[in-house]
Formats: C-alpha cells, structure tokens, sequence
C-alpha cells in the first residue's frame, strides 16, 4: 500500500516537472488577449457628415441622442467642434474645417457621449480639385490653353 502511494507521488512528481519543462521559450508566438467588452451601457449610433474642400463649417443635429453631450473624443488639427447650448430636445454642435488643400480626401471621426448613448460621428472632407484641368471639357479651360494661343 506504501509502495502504490509511492508510485503515484513519483508518477505525479515526474508529470509535473515534465508539464514546468515545457512551458516554453522566446520562441514561442504570443497569443494575444482579445479586446475588452465595451461596459458602456445605453446605445451606439454612428453618423457621417460630408464637407467640401474649401473651409466651411456647418451645424449638425446629433439626432439620436436625446441628451446633453457630456464629453467628446477624437480631434484633427484641420477640425474644430463646438458643442452649442443644450436646454432639451436634440443637441447640436458646430463642425468647422479649414480648407484641404491636397487632392485626397481627408476625414476624421468624432465620438460624443451624452447620459446614456453615444454617437460616433465621422467628418469626411473632399479633396481638392486639381487646377488647370476641366474634366467635362477639358478643352475650355484658360490653363489647358498656352498664354500665347488666342482662344477660338
């Protein structure tokens, strides 16, 4: 009787130190642990602005949220949000961008959280147009012309 408890502490002694040495290198990959679930409580909205390439700024409704915005995230250097007075119904904010002077197209996103929802608002922003060149008629446009050719 011993020697089966015996047996079984050296059996068990032996997997142990087998199982502590392969607990791995440098070598070995990473598992990455997954994201942590959001806690916010309430709902998520999302909304999506358009703006021209020249600077503007218009004033947009954060439509599902039905409280005042209690603080913002996410910010450019090129836009500039404004949170305007709140007493009920919809709140509003003021988006401005100054002009984008490259052709590509730019955008940023913006998330606002009021009591219960949040809205996630992106503020895209078109490029802009390349010069000298109509794209319609691209024969009609004084910098498709060289300076010394008289126009017909």
């Amino acid at each position: 009787m011993i020697t089966d408890k015996l047996k079984y502490l050296a059996l068990a002694t032996a997997l142990a130190s087998l199982l502590l040495s392969c607990g791995g290198d440098e070598e070995d990959p990473v598992v990455p642990t997954p994201p942590p679930t959001p806690t916010a409580k309430g709902k998520y909205y999302t909304k999506t602005i358009e703006m021209p390439a020249e600077a503007s700024e218009n004033v947009v409704a954060l439509s599902p949220l039905s409280s005042a915005v209690s603080r913002t995230a996410g910010s450019a250097s090129w836009l500039t949000i404004t949170t305007l007075s709140y007493s009920s119904g919809t709140p509003q904010v003021k988006v401005a961008a100054t002009a984008n002077v490259l052709t590509e197209a730019r955008q940023q996103n913006v998330t606002f959280y009021a009591a219960k929802d949040t809205l996630l608002l992106t503020v895209r922003q078109s490029g802009a147009k390349a010069g000298g060149t109509d794209v319609a008629n691209p024969n009609d446009t004084p910098t498709d012309q060289p300076a010394f050719a008289p126009r017909r």
